[in-house]
């Protein structure tokens, strides 16, 4: 694409690197990418590679004391992530970028029903009633194509 047309990326990871404590050496050491609007990015490697390691320090989800983000930027729509205090970075995630875990078995919560789940991150992030939420989450199971989506909202996890 010629210069005066680029397109800002959405997300933009500029030399991260991420060191876990009592490591001699960065684990994740200067990793880079954009990513347009409208463009998917697929993180590809072998099992153990850090991956999900990556994605977790994009999230602000890295395990505190254990390990940080020791250099690098990260910008989504021009916002410095890595800038964020807690509560800016909660109001963002799982509203305006979010991550999908590898094991679906650990992703929710065994303990309440799918859609009472999806509704309490809309709820979170739209600020609706329950009801309202729970419309939502069902068109969402509608658009993706889940089987019986009505069902499903009242099913658990497992």
């Amino acid at each position: 694409m010629p210069p005066d047309t680029a397109i800002d990326p959405v997300l933009s990871v500029e030399n991260l690197s991420i060191r876990f404590r009592g490591l001699p050496t960065d684990t994740i050491d200067r990793v880079g990418f954009d990513i347009a609007p409208g463009r998917t990015l697929c993180l590809v490697g072998e099992s153990g590679c850090d991956k999900s390691v990556t994605s977790l320090a994009l999230m602000g989800l890295l395990p505190k004391g254990s390990a940080r983000i020791a250099s690098g930027r990260v910008r989504f729509n021009g916002r410095d992530l890595l800038g964020l205090d807690t509560g800016e970075m909660a109001d963002l995630r799982g509203n305006r970028i979010a991550m999908l875990f590898q094991e679906p078995m650990t992703s929710l919560n065994r303990v309440f029903t799918v859609g009472n789940q999806v509704a309490e991150a809309i709820r979170r992030h739209k600020g609706c009633t329950e009801a309202e939420a729970r419309d939502r989450a069902l068109e969402v199971f509608r658009r993706v194509r889940i089987p019986s989506p009505e069902k499903r909202l009242d099913e658990y996890p497992h």
